[in-house]
């Protein structure tokens, strides 16, 4: 029924370390098997991701140069700019360095590019006016990495530029007073996957440690939105980033921070019940819905806001412009559908590549992360302005999209992101030549490997252990993400007894039997199913495992990551 593969992870080899580990950590056989396939190096970290694991901040280059050249522009009444990125990565990042300076009695502005105007990074035309204003230390954050010719003209200006991002470095280094990145390839910090935000609260650490504010200040003013900004980032929740986002989320259950509160109320969210689900889809894209379609400015005051009053109207002008983003994407994916359906040249393309006028910059990037998600290709939108084009690509994991595009530099005006996602500018009548490219490189890597999507499943899971238990026992292995996702499992010769069709056919409910057990098990935008499963089909499912709250009752929720016959005969 969909051409997945199905992918079993390495069977554990020994069931004395089940049984060791399970014992150790008082863990269920169950959790301890699926940890142990997964590989996790170091369970004792994995397990117990206090925040007295965190790194020491000093083991980062450049920290102590950037700490120094902090403290002294605080102690000699400088003005500060803090220079973010407008995603909720930068935003958050923005937000909780502005918020600790202030609190330390710093002068502090903050500056976020507007993506039509200015575009993504560090611009000259933004340095000129902020220099204008007084600013004489600019602290980048989640951005600034390949800002060579831009922090050479701040420094000309007089301004002195520290560098913090978590982007891949180039060759060439900005000349700044502290270049503060765990990817440089001479950093020997131990954990190199920070979010944007991960590297700007290991500065606040080391802050902290130099003017020696308890730690404690530290973690309960600033590592919720530290952990908001992690997750919304999709880094890998492991290593340092499970313990942000594990601590932070865990802080979020009692916030002190008024915008969070008042984004939660407008999102009829219950902190007290906070996942990273929870914030990939209901937090952060209000939040990044401003830095998309709107100011973002006003996603950094709500982080801010002090106020009660101020926190409601920021959340309510966010859950306007997230509203007016979802319509604009829902418009973009269906002209870009009908594109590829219309030009069969696309069919042949590995790397889809589509352009137009009237696309907003800010959303297209959602929009190629659906489409490639459709198709398994890598895919760039490209929103057409004039001579120029803004694109924004996704891509799979058999595909670097960062290399690609450095082997295509020839045919853009700048680019940079990660393996999995990159903006680029091109100049429009460069847009077919860049087409053929990129697809061109990524016949070269692609034709070498396997590109079925796969889904690697954890463990079998008969009918009769799909029980609130089991959720409770996996949920030690919280928060789920990049690199530790929500187990997946395996039920083999199900009979279908149930069909539903959900909102408008776009979901399907099956209710499943093993001849014993019942259960009901929902597939979210796998509305075919209704017409190609059958009553009384024997199937086999892949699923993971949540709760869901109806009619004020907790209830497991099975959901289907694919189906396929079963092989059983009956």
């Amino acid at each position: 029924m969909q051409n997945k593969k199905w992918k079993f992870r390495v069977a554990v080899s020994r069931q004395e370390e089940v049984l060791r580990v399970s014992r150790v950590y008082s863990i269920p056989p169950i959790v301890a098997t699926i940890l142990l396939k997964r590989g996790i190096e170091n369970l004792d970290e994995f397990l117990i991701p206090t925040v007295d694991k965190l790194h020491d901040p000093f083991l980062m280059r450049d920290m102590d140069k950037a700490v120094t050249r902090i403290v002294q522009a605080i102690s000699q009444g400088e003005r500060i700019v803090v220079y973010g990125d407008y995603d909720v990565d930068g935003i958050t990042s923005t937000a909780i360095i502005t918020r600790f300076l202030r609190a330390r009695g710093a002068e502090v502005v903050y500056h976020i590019p507007d993506r039509l105007q200015e575009g993504y990074g560090v611009n000259i035309q933004a340095l000129d006016k902020l220099s204008a204003e007084g600013a004489t230390l600019m602290i980048t954050v989640d951005c600034g990495i390949t800002a060579v010719g831009e922090v050479a003209h701040a420094k000309e200006l007089g301004m002195d530029v520290i560098v913090t991002d978590h982007h891949e470095c180039k060759d060439e280094l900005p000349d700044a007073v502290a270049v503060i990145n765990p990817k440089r390839p001479d950093c020997s910090y131990p954990f190199k996957q920070l979010a944007g935000v991960g590297v700007a609260f290991k500065l606040l650490q080391a802050l902290s440690v130099s003017m020696r504010i308890h730690n404690r200040v530290l973690l309960e003013e600033y590592l919720d939105i530290t952990a908001i900004g992690t997750v919304a980032d999709v880094m890998p929740l492991v290593g340092e980033n499970r313990i942000l986002a594990k601590n932070g989320l865990e802080q979020i259950a009692y916030t002190g921070n008024k915008g969070i509160c008042a984004l939660a109320r407008r999102a009829e969210l219950d902190l007290r019940h906070i996942t990273a689900s929870t914030i990939g889809f209901m937090l952060a894209p209000r939040i990044n819905a401003a830095g998309r379609v709107g100011d973002p400015k006003c996603a950094v005051e709500l982080l801010l806001a002090d106020t009660e009053k101020a926190a409601d109207a920021y959340a309510e002008q966010l859950d306007n412009i997230n509203r007016f983003r979802q319509t604009e994407e829902h418009r973009i994916f269906e002209e870009a559908m009908t594109m590829l359906t219309e030009d069969p040249s696309y069919a042949e393309d590995s790397v889809l590549v589509l352009s137009k006028k009237g696309w907003q910059h800010g959303i297209i990037g959602i929009v190629a992360s659906k489409i490639t998600e459709r198709f398994y290709k890598p895919c760039i939108l490209i929103s057409l302005d004039g001579e120029d084009g803004k694109g924004s690509g996704r891509s799979i994991k058999q595909f670097n999209l960062f290399v690609a595009l450095s082997a295509c530099d020839h045919e853009l005006v700048k680019f940079g992101g990660h393996e999995l996602a990159a903006g680029l500018t091109v100049e429009a009548d460069k847009i077919p030549s860049f087409r053929r490219a990129i697809n061109a490189y990524a016949k070269s890597v692609l034709d070498q490997v396997d590109c079925v999507p796969e889904i690697t499943i954890d463990a079998e899971l008969p009918l009769a252990y799909m029980n609130l238990h089991t959720v409770d026992k996996l949920s030690i292995m919280e928060p789920y993400g990049m690199e530790n996702g929500s187990p997946i499992f395996i039920c083999q010769k199900l009979c279908v007894v149930g069909i539903r069709s959900l909102s408008e056919g776009r979901h399907v409910r099956l209710q499943l039997s093993d001849g014993v057990y019942f259960i009901n098990a929902i597939g979210f935008s796998m509305g075919d199913l209704a017409e190609k499963v059958h009553l009384h089909d024997y199937i086999d499912i892949v699923f993971t495992l949540d709760t869901n709250i109806y009619r004020g009752e907790r209830q497991i929720q099975v959901i289907l990551k694919d189906v396929k016959p079963s092989s059983m005969d009956v």
